[in-house]
């Protein structure tokens, strides 16, 4: 996610109402496909025969977008806001209506790709809306109203897309999204006409972030498959994966982060780390349940959507936590959260692969999103007041890539054992790997207090 433009040093008008209107209608699309694609995904994978490359369908879309976020702030630099909304929201339509039409599943995650540099555009885009075309008197009262368009989606979109893909099909969600683009995209893009801003500093630095960018989302891409495919072709494909990864990162996050180093870098990795545990056993927590248990999609989008409404009800509680004990709990607010995530991920995998009735899936997994919705907006503030000032704009891209990274590797790994492993064996694999990431991430949050 590209940094967000400097204030203007000119007073801003304020703009016409139909630009918010077409912003946040624009994020509750993007949210509401984002949230509900997991739940459709065993359904894709059984119809279209491809549950071998399950995993890439949530991996493409996520290395895609990160991506498609600095490509969207290049356009939006040199060309002009509207330009980079109408190319972002142009590749997203194009993306759902490729993914609802698939033959196969090799289309799919095509379309897949296609959606996710439409998403990683859409998803910058309304920071850099709000900083330059809105008012200062209007800026934290929009940026409320972004932030609370993504929770409709989050509590409802599993369910919903569920019941879509049980009454109709799973297509219906993706190319279902098109005609609301349609309507939405002239209220987005007709009050963002303008002559294109003159180029500047900032983007001759997102320029520059184009290529590592590219290669970070390459290099991943490249490890993901190497996970998968086996032999010496996978063994290579890991190491030069794994070798890019590397390199490019050290363009795009700070000095440390892979040693843990106090202050910020561990901060982003434990973002990272959370991230990789939770929503990484999102990406095949429907599949199990339909596969292991039998649970229909439905129910499975009812176990998402509670986590949805819990992790939201974490971030309220530390909030209020926050107000009454100040920034000096945050890092042992940040513990307690990751404690009781990877504590409600051990339930949940122990539920799924019959160590534990059915039922207990439910109460586990709103245990871990609880923990998550805590831990994982304290350790934000914490990052937040661990950068320099003046670089909240950098940070927030560094927050949002590194939780696109290692989401997407999560998914590949979770792929990449169902694809070479029977289906029993591949999850109880996948759901200790993600526990290691959350009882890591747990022990790295020890060193915060050294930042």
């Amino acid at each position: 996610m590209p940094a967000v433009s400097a204030a203007p040093a000119v007073p801003v008008p304020a703009p016409p109402r139909t630009l918010g209107a077409g912003l946040l209608l624009t994020v509750l699309v993007v949210a509401f496909e984002s949230m509900a694609v997991g739940t459709v995904l065993p359904r894709v994978a059984d119809e279209l025969r491809g549950l071998a490359l399950y995993g890439w369908a949530s991996s493409a879309f996520l290395l895609s977008s990160l991506f498609g976020a600095v490509l969207g702030g290049v356009l939006g630099d040199r060309r002009g806001l509207m330009w980079s909304a109408g190319f972002s929201l142009a590749v997203f339509a194009a993306g759902l209506l490729v993914g609802g039409l698939a033959p196969t599943m090799t289309v799919f995650v095509l379309g897949r790709l296609i959606q996710g540099l439409g998403a990683g555009g859409l998803g910058a885009l309304p920071f850099a809306v709000i900083t330059t075309r809105y008012p200062e008197a209007q800026r934290a009262r929009m940026l409320a109203a972004v932030s609370s368009a993504w929770l409709l989606p989050a509590l409802v979109g599993p369910l919903i897309a569920s019941l879509i893909a049980d009454l109709w099909s799973w297509r219906t969600v993706f190319w279902g999204l098109v005609p609301v683009l349609a309507l939405v995209a002239p209220l987005c893009l007709w009050p963002l006409r303008g002559p294109a801003p003159r180029v500047g500093g900032r983007a001759e630095s997102q320029t520059a972030l184009l290529w590592p960018a590219l290669g970070l989302a390459a290099s991943a891409g490249a490890l993901v498959e190497g996970l998968r495919s086996p032999g010496l072709l996978g063994g290579g494909l890991v190491a030069l994966g794994a070798a890019g990864t590397a390199l490019t990162a050290r363009r795009l996050f700070p000095v440390g982060l892979l040693r843990f180093a106090g202050g910020l870098p561990t901060a982003l990795a434990v973002r990272g780390l959370a991230a990789f545990a939770l929503l990484g056993t999102n990406s095949f927590l429907p599949l199990a349940l339909n596969e292991l248990r039998g649970l229909s999609l439905t129910a499975a989008g009812w176990v998402l959507s509670l986590g949805g409404a819990t992790w939201t009800l974490g971030s309220w509680v530390q909030a209020q936590v926050e107000r009454r004990l100040g920034a000096e709990s945050r890092p042992l607010r940040v513990r307690v959260g990751l404690g009781l995530m990877a504590t409600g991920l051990l339930t949940s995998a122990l539920a799924v692969l019959g160590g534990l009735p059915l039922w207990a899936v439910y109460p586990a997994w709103v245990l871990a999103c609880l923990g998550m919705g805590v831990g994982y907006n304290s350790n934000s503030l914490y990052a937040l007041a661990a950068a320099d000032p003046g670089e909240s704009g950098r940070l927030s891209g560094q927050l949002a890539n590194i939780e696109v990274l290692c989401v997407a590797v999560a998914a590949g790994v979770g792929g990449a054992l169902i694809a070479r492993l029977p289906l029993e064996r591949a999850f109880t694999v996948a759901f200790g790997v993600t526990l290691l990431a959350a009882v890591l991430g747990w022990l790295a949050a020890g060193r915060l207090r050294r930042g």
